[in-house]
């Protein structure tokens, strides 16, 4: 199956037709009520992200991030350099070819030489973060011999006063309410 992914519309396609992305299917299974969010704290998540990105690829110059957004960088640098990690991909879109659905975890690779998906999140915690990494554990399964149950599940939640919490999301009933979004948003 070909898998594509539009970045303009954050839209993901197999053999042509789209298919749900971990996100819509959170929101339309009632994990996800995004319209408390304010434009502030979304431009503020999708910039952090990208330097944290630009980070992790080893392309970030920190004299480009702005001030107001200087501590959340800051922090996830931090935890980078306390924790041994190697991150296989970050922020790269996955289509999973019979599930057919979605989605672009921010980091795959090892933490701590345990396989891992992680999100980084400039947010409170939400119960729906531990569905999120169930579901994207199983995304990225299937490109191993390794099943989504045995993947480590973890949010890295930066602080705007320079802190982080590493968040675990070890309790295996994640994936049966991730099956069931699944069952109800996909083909």
């Amino acid at each position: 199956m070909a898998f594509s992914y539009e970045a303009a519309t954050h839209t993901y396609f197999l053999d042509g037709q789209r298919i749900p992305g971990i996100t819509e299917m959170l929101k339309k299974t009632g994990w996800v009520d995004d319209t408390h969010f304010t434009q502030g704290g979304r431009d503020r998540g999708t910039a952090v992200h990208d330097y944290a990105a630009q980070y992790d690829l080893g392309v970030l110059d920190l004299a480009t991030v702005p001030r107001e957004l200087r501590a959340w960088v800051l922090a996830y640098i931090e935890l980078m350099e306390r924790v041994p990690h190697s991150w296989d991909y970050v922020e790269v879109p996955f289509g999973h070819p019979t599930l057919s659905f979605g989605g672009t975890p921010d980091r795959v690779g090892k933490w701590l030489g345990v396989r891992t998906v992680a999100e980084q999140k400039t947010g409170a915690p939400r119960p729906s973060d531990a569905i999120q990494t169930a579901l994207q554990a199983i995304l990225v399964a299937h490109t191993t011999d390794l099943p989504a149950p045995a993947w480590q599940r973890l949010v890295f939640y930066t602080k705007p006063n320079g802190r982080f919490v590493v968040e675990r999301h070890p309790d295996k009933r994640d994936y049966d309410e991730a099956h069931r979004v699944l069952r109800e948003c996909c083909r």
